[in-house]
C-alpha cells in the first residue's frame, strides 16, 4: 500500500530515540485535544480509550518506518476498531481527524528538533520522511473515515429498524410491555420516562421527494434547539401523514405542569416550524399506551387548529380537553383530576373555589357565604390561578375546575382509579 523509506543509519539511531520518548509526544497530542469541546466532555472511561488510540497509532507509525514495511493487515483492523468506536461514543468525524493532525504535527516537530541538531539528515527528512510521513496520516485517515462512516451508515440502518419496531408496539402492540422496554432501550430511551408528543402537519412536505427525510430532520432538530432537548433524546415517525415526536416530559411534574411548561414555549415551539406548519401537542403519557395516547391526543389537538385556523399554529389538547372528554379517555380524566390535587394541600383553596362556583362566580356572595373578607377571597383566588397557571375569567379553564370539582365530589373511587 504505501513505499517506505529506507532510513539512514544516523537517522534510524534519532528514529529509535523518539519511540523511547513516546510518551511525551502522546501525551502532548491528548493534551491538546482535551482543550477540544468534543474531547474534553468525554467519560473517563472513553479518554482512556482515546489515550489508547493514540499510543497504538504512534506505535504504528515507529513500527513502519523502523521495519521499512507498511502496518500488517492485523494492525489496520485494530485501527479501524477505534473508528468504529468513536461513532457509539457519539464523538463527530471531524474530532476524529483532528487527532490525526495534531499526531503528525507532533511526530514532525520532533523530526525538526532533529533536523536542528543534525544538519546532515535536513535533506533525507525533507525529501524522504516528510512526503512519507503526509502520504502515511492520509492513507490511516482514509481508512479510519471509511470504519467509521461505514459503522455510522451501519448504526444509522439499526436504529431506524429499531425505531419502526418501536412505533409499531406504541400504535398497534402497546400491551407488549416487555418488547416495549427491550426496544426503547436498545435505543438508549428511557421507556419509563413519560413523554409528550407533538403532531406537525407540513402541507408543502412530499413524503416521495428525495428531500423528505432531510426536511423533517430540519423540523426535528429545530425543535430539539429550541427545547434544549439532545436530538436522540427525541423519538420520531411519520404517521398517516403527519410527523410525530416524542419529547421527554419533566418526570415526577403532574400533567398540568408539563402541560403548563409546553404552554410557556409556544413562542419558541412556532420559530421551529415552517411558515405553513402548524402543531398539536398531547398531554404527557408514559408507558406505551401512554405514548401512543398522548400521540392520540397531539393529532386530535392538531385536527382541531386546522378546522378552527385562527392563526395560531400551535394547539394543545388541554385547550379542548372538555369537547374530547366525551371520548372517555382516562388520559383525560387523569388531567382533570391532577389539577384538583394540586391544591389538595390547602382546604381553604378548595373550599373557596367550590364556594366561588357554587355561588356563580359572583365574589361577594362567595366571600359571604365563606364569612371573609372580599379581599381574602380575592388573595384566595390569585393563589388558585398561580399554582394552577389558570385564569378565572377564561371560560375555558373555568369549564374546567368545575368538572374537576365534580369528579372530587363523584368520590375518592374515579379520583384514584381513572379506569374504574
Amino acid at each position: 500500500m504505501l513505499n517506505v523509506p529506507t532510513l539512514s543509519p544516523s537517522l534510524r539511531e534519532n528514529t529509535l530515540s523518539l519511540a523511547d520518548n513516546l510518551t511525551v509526544m502522546t501525551d502532548g497530542v491528548f493534551s491538546s485535544l482535551l482543550k477540544m469541546k468534543e474531547y474534553a466532555d468525554l467519560t473517563p472511561v472513553v479518554r482512556l480509550d482515546v489515550n489508547e488510540s493514540i499510543t497504538f497509532s504512534a506505535r504504528l507509525w515507529f513500527r513502519s518506518i523502523l521495519n521499512g514495511t507498511p502496518p500488517s493487515q492485523e494492525d489496520l483492523l485494530v485501527f479501524q476498531e477505534f473508528g468504529k468506536r468513536r461513532v457509539h461514543q457519539g464523538m463527530p468525524l471531524p474530532a476524529l481527524l483532528r487527532a490525526f493532525r495534531l499526531g503528525s504535527l507532533e511526530l514532525w516537530r520532533g523530526y525538526i528538533l532533529i533536523a536542528e541538531r543534525n544538519e546532515s539528515l535536513r535533506g533525507e527528512l525533507l525529501f524522504n520522511i516528510s512526503p512519507y510521513l503526509l502520504e502515511y496520516f492520509d492513507e490511516m485517515a482514509q481508512l479510519i473515515s471509511q470504519a467509521y462512516l461505514k459503522e455510522q451508515f451501519r448504526q444509522a440502518r439499526w436504529r431506524e429498524s429499531l425505531q419502526h419496531q418501536l412505533y409499531g408496539i406504541i400504535f398497534t402492540f402497546p400491551e407488549e410491555t416487555g418488547e416495549f422496554h427491550k426496544t426503547a432501550a436498545a435505543l438508549g430511551l428511557d421507556p419509563s420516562a413519560p413523554r409528550i408528543a407533538f403532531a406537525v402537519e407540513l402541507p408543502e412536505a412530499d413524503s416521495n421527494s428525495p428531500q423528505f427525510a432531510q426536511e423533517l430532520d430540519s423540523v426535528v432538530s429545530g425543535i430539539a434547539r429550541r427545547l434544549t432537548v439532545a436530538e436522540d433524546f427525541l423519538l420520531r415517525v411519520w404517521h398517516h401523514g403527519r410527523l410525530v415526536i416524542w419529547v421527554p416530559a419533566v418526570p415526577g411534574n403532574a400533567m398540568n405542569a408539563n402541560d403548563r411548561m409546553m404552554a410557556g414555549r409556544v413562542a419558541e415551539l412556532r420559530e421551529a416550524l415552517p411558515a405553513s406548519a402548524m402543531m398539536g401537542v398531547g398531554l404527557m403519557g408514559q408507558g406505551a399506551r401512554g405514548w401512543a395516547s398522548t400521540a392520540d391526543e397531539a393529532i386530535r389537538a392538531l385536527d382541531f387548529g386546522m378546522r378552527c385556523d385562527d392563526g395560531r399554529r400551535v394547539y394543545f389538547y388541554s385547550d379542548i380537553v372538555m369537547e374530547e372528554s366525551v371520548r372517555g379517555t382516562d388520559t383525560t380524566l387523569r388531567y382533570l383530576v391532577s389539577l384538583i390535587e394540586q391544591l389538595s394541600g390547602d382546604p381553604d383553596l378548595l373550599l373557596t373555589l367550590e364556594t366561588y362556583f357554587e355561588q356563580c362566580q359572583r365574589r361577594k356572595a362567595a366571600a359571604s357565604v365563606l364569612g371573609i373578607h372580599p379581599n381574602t377571597l380575592n388573595y384566595r383566588l390569585e393563589r388558585i390561578e398561580k399554582l394552577l397557571g389558570a385564569r378565572l375569567d377564561d371560560v375555558g379553564w373555568t369549564t374546567k375546575l368545575y368538572v374537576a370539582l365534580k369528579l372530587r365530589r363523584a368520590g375518592p373511587r374515579i379520583a384514584l382509579n381513572p379506569d374504574a
